[in-house]
């Protein structure tokens, strides 16, 4: 039985991931990101992954290691294969999609086609007429105190929009319509796991729900209570720790990597390109709760697995709370001492700045380490990234200026020349506004990030319709989560390489390499803001992490 203290500390810890979840989300369904001021306000949920707003065609592509073309013009939308001008690694994936499906086409969101002529009720949520889903919002508005708000629309007018395509424009799925309830939280409350698992029995007791949604970052043992204890689908945009897909039996999706996912491939990289060769390593991370089972299965041991000491381990003490700093100048110190000069800061939004800054003051130099962070923690994101030198100071932003950074979603894009709105970006877009929602502009910084938020939720609906129309006329509720498993090739924010199989609940297969610039090398304007003065700047790559 947990003591007060030890449960309050978790409710302190799950309300900073979900805060951080937000975030992750925001980089995932936004992926390119606008300069909103700590001001800002988020009227309704955000997106995947969190953070980096906008939506952008990805540069170069290569299968690791290697790059290809810059981007060019994207094909318009159509029924055939899309042309991607990001190279083979893309071209190949989009031949794999069988565009003359009602809900793979490039013409339209979805087609009208034949409903079932025996339509039956089959299990609870799915009667002979509908279908139930719902929508598990995150009130990003509450997160402005913390300076993370961003405008990313109205999204709940994003799922009623698309509810509406569906329903209105194509017949439902084979004559079901969907049928959706929602429920909210504050991800700032003291009673943020109650409320949290509320919004679980309220869609899967209540409403019989067959499929719940999230575009805002809904994470923590809530989840299991949807996909373990009451057998749901769950489909979000942040990566889940690897036992939730395990124990989800199929039953849970992420628009994002599963978060020991990206710190293996974010290792594996650089060992494929010789940047850890001769290194002496550090990896910190702090004491939160799963956080140091995480960094040490996922990250202390793939460098091991490749022939790598780590002479540095060292974990934060949080001291109940979000802040993790006990410790933080014995780190420093013993770091320095030792001649570190590779780390792995896996901390939260919160602590990496303390870090950095303690480093500075204990004697590093610029130049002295390098920094290398995966999106564990939202931290190859904008808007977390950016927290090192809005809240780290100029030294500490002087000494992470070049940190080597991979997310699976598409970080910085719209900041590179030649970008051109991805074809499925643009139909997501098109869909949104025939409904009768605003025509954002991804290139107009006020707009990219309800952009992403637009595409992350037409991914996401994408997906589960699919999954419905795949499991038959009178498809059971398992007939479904097996749909959904097995769909293959699944089409997401940005048209990024990525697919559902059998024990993959990650949709990403691709990943990128970038560079966190302070200042902003592309000079202020495409600062992420002025308090930070920085920005992450892709490498123009795009690496396959598993076939």
């Amino acid at each position: 039985m947990q003591s007060d203290s030890s449960t309050k500390f978790a409710s302190r810890w799950w309300r900073l991931v979900a805060v951080l979840g937000a975030l992750a989300m925001l980089a995932g369904a936004c992926s390119g990101e606008s300069d909103d001021d700590d001001t800002a306000t988020a009227t309704t949920e955000e997106p995947g992954t969190t953070e980096d707003p906008g939506t952008t065609d990805d540069p170069g592509t290569s299968e690791d290691p290697g790059t290809t073309d810059d981007p060019g013009t994207t094909s318009a939308p159509g029924s055939g294969t899309i042309t991607d001008p990001r190279g083979d690694l893309f071209n190949d994936f989009q031949a794999t999609f069988d565009r003359s499906h009602p809900f793979q086409s490039m013409d339209a969101f979805c087609l009208p086609h034949e409903a079932a002529a025996d339509r039956q009720a089959t299990d609870p949520g799915i009667t002979a007429d509908g279908i139930e889903i719902h929508q598990l919002r995150q009130q990003l508005e509450d997160l402005i105190q913390f300076g993370f708000g961003v405008e990313v629309g109205d999204v709940e007018a994003m799922f009623d929009a698309f509810v509406a395509e569906i329903n209105d424009n194509c017949g439902g799925i084979r004559g079901r319509m969907l049928e959706l309830e929602r429920s909210s939280y504050s991800p700032i409350t003291q009673t943020v796991l109650e409320d949290q698992n509320a919004n679980c029995l309220e869609a899967t007791e209540d409403r019989n729900a067959v499929i719940t949604m999230s575009s805002s970052g809904f994470v923590g043992p809530a989840v299991l209570c949807v996909v373990e204890e009451h057998d749901t689908a769950f489909i979000g945009t942040t990566g889940l720790p690897d036992d939730y897909y395990e124990r989800a039996e199929g039953r849970a999706v992420t628009l994002d990597q599963s978060q020991s996912e990206s710190m293996r491939f974010m290792v594996e990289k650089l060992h494929a390109d010789g940047l850890l060769e001769g290194k002496t390593i550090a990896v910190i991370g702090q004491d939160s709760p799963g956080q140091p089972e995480t960094v040490d299965g996922a990250l202390v041991a793939t460098l091991e697995e490749l022939g790598y000491t780590v002479t540095v381990r060292e974990t934060l003490g949080c001291g109940g709370g979000t802040t993790c700093g006990e410790g933080v100048s014995e780190a420093a110190s013993n770091m320095f001492d030792e001649g570190v000069d590779a780390v792995f800061g896996a901390l939260n939004v919160l602590s990496l700045p303390g870090l950095v800054s303690e480093m500075a003051v204990q004697g590093f130099e610029p130049g002295d380490a390098m920094f290398f962070n995966s999106n564990f923690n939202s931290q190859a994101t904008d808007l977390v990234a950016s927290k090192v030198s809005a809240n780290g100071g100029p030294d500490a932003a002087a000494l992470y200026n070049g940190a080597w950074l991979t997310h699976g979603q598409a970080t910085g894009n719209f900041r590179l020349p030649g970008y051109e709105v991805p074809a499925f970006n643009q139909l997501c877009l098109d869909t949104y506004a025939g409904q009768g929602g605003p025509q954002y502009d991804v290139l107009n910084e006020e707009e990219n990030s309800p952009s992403g938020m637009v595409a992350s939720v037409c991914a996401q609906f994408r997906i589960i319709a699919r999954a419905i129309y795949d499991a038959g006329d009178n498809p059971t509720r398992q007939d479904i989560y097996d749909a959904m498993a097995n769909l293959g090739p699944v089409d997401v924010n940005n048209g990024l390489v990525a697919s559902l199989e059998p024990g993959k609940g990650s949709t990403p297969n691709t990943f990128q390499t970038m560079t966190f610039t302070w200042p902003c090398e592309l000079g202020e304007e495409f600062a992420y803001d002025e308090a930070s003065g920085s920005c992450v700047v892709p490498n123009a790559d795009w690496y396959l992490a598993r076939e």
